[in-house]
């Protein structure tokens, strides 16, 4: 398989091993149910009874915890694998992904700052200031404030840097998806991909 193929296996695994985890953390999977009918005590004559409940979807739980540990195995069968063929590439391929992921967040900042203006408003009547009339007392007065918030950056610079940073971005992205596709992990996966979390177990249960 390729890298691609073992990153989708390594999402089966984590699904599957989510779903055993659940089922054996569920109580009424972990125990056997008699239900005891005494009749004899409540009418003479009458039988008593053992009934087996049946439940649906129930295994045996040691099979289940033995299913548990091979997706345990398995998972670190592929996290080697996955380290090997990282390790064949001409680029480290984590740190390429880490970075792009901040290429595009920045490019995301940026946008922000190219799309942020200038404003004015004018504020009737917000201002108070103080005077003496003509008798020599001190008065109030009202006066309009004009507040004018104005950008303190190149809005065409950060055009420029949008450009060079998506195209980085973008030919980094290609790299990475080619990468990806090319690069061989040497692993199969001991079950169908697409098979459903149940169909899985049921499978490795009747083994």
């Amino acid at each position: 398989m390729n890298l691609k193929e073992a990153f989708q296996a390594q999402n089966k695994l984590e699904n599957l091993f989510e779903f055993v985890t659940g089922y054996l953390e569920d109580g009424k999977n972990l125990v056997s149910v008699t239900e005891k009918h005494l009749r004899s005590k409540a009418a003479e004559g009458q039988p008593d009874e053992k009934i087996n409940i049946v439940i649906d979807n129930k295994f045996p739980p040691d099979k289940v915890i033995d299913f548990l540990l091979m997706l345990i195995d398995e998972r670190e069968k592929l996290a080697k694998a996955i380290h090997a063929a990282k390790s064949s590439m001409k680029f480290d391929l984590d740190s390429a992904v880490d970075v792009n992921k901040k290429r595009h967040s920045a490019v995301e900042t940026l946008r922000e700052l190219r799309n942020f203006k200038s404003s004015s408003l004018l504020e009737k009547n917000a201002g108070v200031g103080y005077v003496f009339n003509k008798e020599g007392n001190q008065t109030t007065y009202r006066y309009d404030i004009e507040r004018v918030k104005t950008i303190d950056y190149d809005r065409n610079r950060v055009r420029e840097l949008i450009k060079k940073l998506q195209k980085e971005a973008n030919k980094v992205s290609n790299e990475i998806d080619a990468a990806i596709i090319s690069t061989t992990v040497k692993y199969k996966l001991p079950f169908d991909m697409n098979a459903g979390n149940l169909e899985v177990l049921e499978d490795f249960l009747s083994k």
